[in-house]
């Protein structure tokens, strides 16, 4: 007989009666919010942590939380003209952090648990939408898979995954190749030098045409994500000045997370999206 499981849940951490949802498939357990299918928690053994929540994050008063996977839509950072032809005073990130998802879908199995939160997208501030955007979270022992959909219509998308590492000076990323915007220098692009990216400064990144798999690496174990449907891949941590003007991070709060990012950000491509990042705790 099974363990694997899906429990409702009020509050999770120190975010008081936030609407969750905890997953759990073998050791493994994953926590997802309603409020902007915001993923909290992934644990592929019961004492290891895999994502960074900000224990000065909040959610009350329409406020996105710091931390965990915030799903951006239908815009990344600053809502571009296409987005906001009347340069509207809008959200970074687009309209979905701060909204109630539907939950559509659950299934538990003896090899993986999942569930699909909903938003009909028709009813957010936004022309030229598409008629919904959906979250799947699948959890196996093995690994934790999100897929963000929607059909047709003008829009970029990212899961804006943040990392939990024991210290950012240990950290790198890799396979990185090709050109990159430096949103640090004013987009300017450049081309990466080495095949892994390592912090001591502010990075804000937007890597293009990313591979399918990036390999987070600290001294004792790696995480591994593997992503589909990108045009690319965003690196970010704010550093030191940056941190201590953000109410929602301690001030020494750049130290314990890099931001790995799978993002679909070209308005050419008016396909369905179907984003996808798996994330794999190597130990």
């Amino acid at each position: 007989m099974t363990s694997n499981a899906i429990i409702q849940q009020s509050g999770f951490a120190h975010l008081k009666d936030l609407p969750c949802y905890v997953l759990s498939c073998g050791q493994a357990t994953a926590v997802i919010s309603s409020y902007g299918a915001h993923v909290l928690s992934y644990k592929p053994q019961a004492e290891v942590e895999v994502i960074y929540l900000s224990p000065d994050s909040v959610w009350q008063n329409n406020s996105p939380i710091r931390g965990g996977v915030p799903v951006c839509w239908p815009w990344f950072g600053p809502a571009a003209t296409e987005f906001n032809p009347d340069a509207q005073k809008l959200p970074n990130h687009g309209l979905v952090r701060t909204e109630l998802w539907q939950l559509v879908q659950q299934s538990v199995t003896d090899t993986a648990v999942s569930i699909e939160l909903r938003i009909e997208a028709q009813a957010l501030p936004y022309s030229n939408a598409p008629s919904y955007l959906s979250l799947t979270l699948q959890l196996t022992e093995a690994a934790l898979t999100m897929t963000l959909n929607s059909d047709q219509g003008l829009q970029q998308a990212a899961l804006h995954s943040y990392f939990t590492v024991d210290s950012v000076h240990q950290v790198a990323v890799s396979t990185l190749t090709g050109s990159y915007l430096d949103k640090v220098k004013a987009g300017e692009r450049f081309e990466q030098q080495q095949p892994e990216l390592k912090f001591s400064e502010e990075v804000d990144r937007v890597y293009l045409d990313t591979t399918g798999e990036l390999t987070l690496k600290q001294e004792k174990n790696a995480v591994q994500i593997t992503q589909q449907g990108h045009d690319a891949s965003v690196l970010w941590n704010p550093w030191t000045e940056k941190a201590a003007a953000l109410k929602d991070l301690p001030d020494s709060g750049y130290l314990d997370f890099v931001c790995v990012e799978t993002a679909r950000l070209n308005l050419t491509n008016t396909a369905p999206l179907q984003l996808v990042q798996q994330i794999r705790y190597l130990g």
